[in-house]
């Protein structure tokens, strides 16, 4: 890993919970550092550390050593660390990092694991059609011409389209591989980033998934800013990097600016058309009872329990959606292949 990089959330985590832990096992800080140092195989995380010593040899903070390595640490991160220095509880605040940390790990987890199979068996079905298209109906074909049967306008049709599929199968590689690559350089641009991280929240299926871990990841870490005493304005701002996503960043920053000027925070929140319903109607009671950090604790739970839901359900419906098209194209080709060999058993009959 280049030194530069920002640090995993598997990095961070573990880093937290170490450095929690010799913070409460009443080592000091620069030789906890040490330790960790000592017996870490993370190269980047060794030449941050040294850097982190002498910053801390010299009289500085924790939180301001960790901000002159902000190429590594999340402003976020450092934010935390800063108000848990100034109340005397940065091992809670360490050990709420981790956690905080560690449920967005299982999140990313489920999705990946939801979307794993269904994306193998359409992979699996394109190779099996490919695979009918080009080589199986070919040599069918000149079976059929060799027996002089007549084929159905059916079979014409998907032979000719095996045949041209066969004939130009290379420079159709080409172009998708072409386009594929066009259209990833295109994202690697501002506005090409821009437009994929605004289409997330508008295409059918996805848009509720994205919209569920957005509001889960809003929830999680606005409730512990806000628990350690920022302002919901500041604590707004201060959670945007974790999102990466510029479209929601963008509309986050100006809710946070409007509830600065004085908008009511639910109002603000609502006009951003990012969250579920169940997280405007919570924040709306927790906005009147006062509880607002317990309320989004409880709010990112419940949102948590729907992403499983809905995951769950995509799985439901995706395999068996795969399973009934590959099933429907296999058999339309067989089709196309039978009619013939049929009429020509009833012609030497």
């Amino acid at each position: 890993m280049k030194s530069n990089q920002q640090f995993s959330k598997n990095e961070l985590i573990i880093f937290a919970r170490q450095l929690s832990l010799v913070i409460d096992s009443d080592v000091s800080l620069y030789e906890g550092l040490k330790l960790i140092k000592e017996k870490s195989d993370n190269e980047q995380l060794v030449t941050v550390i040294d850097s982190m010593l002498s910053d801390i040899g010299q009289g500085k903070s924790l939180s301001e050593a960790m901000t002159s390595q902000s190429h590594a640490f999340p402003a976020f991160i450092v934010t935390m660390v800063k108000i848990g220095e100034e109340s005397g509880e940065l091992n809670q605040t360490l050990t709420q990092i981790a956690d905080t940390y560690e449920k967005e790990m299982e999140t990313s987890a489920k999705v990946k694991a939801a979307i794993t199979y269904p994306i193998i068996l359409s992979l699996l079905m394109f190779g099996v059609i490919v695979l009918l298209v080009v080589e199986v109906l070919p040599m069918f074909n000149e079976i059929l011409t060799s027996l002089g049967g007549d084929m159905p306008a059916l079979t014409q049709v998907i032979l000719n389209l095996s045949l041209w599929i066969g004939d130009y199968i290379w420079p159709i590689v080409i172009i998708l591989a072409a386009l594929a690559g066009g259209a990833y350089a295109y994202g690697r641009t501002e506005k090409g980033s821009a437009f994929y991280d605004r289409l997330k929240f508008k295409m059918p299926i996805q848009k509720h998934i994205i919209s569920a871990i957005t509001a889960v990841r809003f929830s999680r870490n606005l409730a512990i800013l806000i628990r350690s005493g920022v302002n919901i304005g500041m604590a707004m701002k201060l959670i945007t990097p974790i999102f990466n996503n510029t479209y929601v960043t963008e509309r986050v920053e100006a809710a946070a600016d409007r509830i600065n000027q004085g908008e009511m925070p639910d109002k603000a929140i609502e006009s951003l058309h990012l969250f579920p319903w169940v997280l405007i109607k919570l924040f709306t009671i927790a906005q009147s009872t006062g509880h607002m950090d317990s309320m989004l604790d409880k709010a990112a739970d419940n949102m948590e329990k729907e992403l499983d839901y809905r995951l769950e359900r995509l799985t439901t419906v995706i395999e068996p959606l795969l399973i009934i098209i590959l099933s429907s194209i296999v058999g339309i080709i067989l089709i196309s292949v039978i009619l013939p060999i049929v009429g020509i058993m009833n012609a030497i009959g």
